[in-house]
């Protein structure tokens, strides 16, 4: 596939060669999780040059075997799900305010200085969460399980009990990302068109992240041939 031609609709999917998806990591490769991906995102929110989001980007998808770069790369792109799949979460602003405050353990008034601070409930979860003392944090195949569990959760009630067990099973910084994911907005100064120029770079046994900016009937298409 060219790369030219791209739009914002793009779809994420992983083409690799016969036995490499889903291949477990080379022995000695670092495990990663959730804070490493947030750890990720405040270095490309570091820096104001396209090359080096881009690097930064890149370095770490083909650092990962290619079902969690896939994923990483959706949620790299400010999504919870690929486009493709229109699945939405359907968490509003009130229910992760409320989440957060209840976590958190702070008043009203506090929560709403931390906002004024950041302008941000993503950088306010990351602010105000306490940190934890035990247990490991969850790797990014887990929050999207996560996350397709409080997809298909019905009401409001247990949408914020899922929501809230998956806050606080990670670390502040972790949280303040994946807060920003379920608003839609990571506010890094990454736009999607530089993490599919990332993926372009990434090649490893065969594997590159596939973005495909063709309609789902132009997809249905393609399947029949």
């Amino acid at each position: 596939m060219r790369k030219r031609g791209l739009k914002q609709s793009s779809i994420f999917k992983i083409q690799t060669k016969a036995g490499c998806e889903g291949s477990p990591p080379p022995a000695g490769r670092r495990r990663y999780n959730m804070r490493n991906l947030a750890e990720t995102c405040e270095q490309i929110a570091g820096t104001t040059k396209k090359l080096e989001k881009i690097a930064i980007v890149a370095g770490y998808l083909k650092s990962r075997p290619p079902g969690e770069a896939a994923v990483s790369a959706v949620f790299l792109s400010g999504r919870a799900f690929p486009v493709w799949e229109e699945t939405t979460l359907q968490v509003g602003g009130s229910l992760l305010w409320r989440t957060v405050q209840e976590l958190s353990g702070k008043s009203e008034q506090e929560l709403t200085a931390a906002y004024r601070r950041h302008g941000d409930l993503g950088a306010v979860a990351g602010d105000v969460l306490p940190a934890r003392r035990e247990g490991r944090d969850l790797s990014v195949l887990e929050v999207q399980v996560r996350f397709r569990h409080i997809a298909a959760a019905r009401g409001p009630a247990p949408k914020s009990a899922l929501v809230r067990e998956l806050l606080s099973q990670t670390t502040p910084l972790a949280a303040k990302y994946i807060v920003k994911i379920m608003t839609g907005d990571l506010r890094i100064g990454l736009k999607e068109s530089l993490v599919v120029r990332a993926s372009w770079k990434m090649r490893r046994c065969g594997c590159f992240i596939l973005w495909a900016s063709c309609s789902p009937a132009r997809r249905s298409r393609r399947k029949k041939r």
